[in-house]
C-alpha cells in the first residue's frame, strides 16, 4: 500500500488538483468530500455540526480532523496504486505515518484571499469569521509543515506545473523504489521527505 498527501491552506489548490491527478488517470481522493473522513470535531474528539456562521469563539473550540480508521481504509482500498490524498487537517501530521511523501502547496496571503473570493462552491472564508481565521492561521500552517518535513510546492505556478512538480517527486521514487531492496519500496514507512524547491 502506498499514499501521498496534497495538503495546504485553503484556496492552495488541493481540490483542484485531485481533479488533475484523476484525469491523469492517477488515485486521487479531495478528502473534504469524504464526511467519513473529514469533519469538524470538538476539544474532545466528538463529531459535530459547523455553525453556519463560525466566529472566532466557535473556531478555537473546533477543528477539521480526519479519522484515522477511513483513511487506512482508503489507502487499503486503492492498493496497489498509490492514492494520493489531497486535503489537510489539524490531525495530519499525527497520521503523517500513512504517506510516502507529503507536499505543502505553498500560496501567499493574496493568492489565497483572491482563490476563495473566486471558487463558487465553497463559501469558507466568505462566512463569519472565516475570513481573517484563515487570514491568521495562514503562516503558523505552512511553517508549520515546512518544520515537520513537507515537501514545498509553489502553488502559484500554473497548475499543470504544480501538478508536474508533484509527479516528478513521486513517480521518480517510485522507480528508484522498483530497483532497490525490498524494504526500501515505496509504501514502506517513512517520514515524508526533507523540503526540495522546485527547478
Amino acid at each position: 500500500m502506498s499514499a501521498v498527501q496534497i495538503t495546504g491552506c485553503s484556496g492552495a489548490g488541493k481540490t483542484t488538483i485531485a481533479a488533475v491527478l484523476a484525469r491523469r488517470g492517477l488515485a486521487s481522493i479531495d478528502a473534504d468530500d469524504d464526511p467519513l473522513l473529514a469533519r469538524s470535531v470538538d476539544a474532545a474528539g466528538a463529531v459535530v455540526e459547523e455553525l453556519e456562521e463560525p466566529d472566532f469563539a466557535w473556531l478555537s473550540r473546533h477543528s477539521w480532523a480526519w479519522n484515522p480508521a477511513r483513511l487506512d481504509e482508503l489507502i487499503r482500498a486503492a492498493a496497489p496504486a498509490t492514492l494520493y490524498v489531497c486535503g489537510g487537517a489539524a490531525n495530519e501530521l499525527e497520521l503523517a505515518d500513512r504517506f510516502t511523501h507529503v507536499f505543502l502547496l505553498e500560496i501567499d496571503e493574496p493568492t489565497m484571499l483572491a482563490r476563495i473570493d473566486a471558487r463558487p462552491d465553497n463559501d469558507w472564508g466568505r462566512i463569519g469569521d472565516t475570513r481573517e481565521y484563515l487570514r491568521r492561521t495562514l503562516p503558523e500552517i505552512q511553517a508549520r509543515l515546512r518544520a515537520f518535513g513537507a515537501i514545498p510546492i509553489d502553488a502559484r505556478q500554473p497548475l499543470d506545473q504544480v501538478v508536474d512538480a508533484i509527479l516528478s517527486h513521486t513517480l521518480a521514487s517510485s522507480d528508484a523504489g522498483r530497483a532497490s531492496t525490498p524494504g526500501n519500496q515505496p509504501g514502506s514507512p517513512a517520514r515524508p521527505q526533507k523540503p526540495s524547491s522546485i527547478t
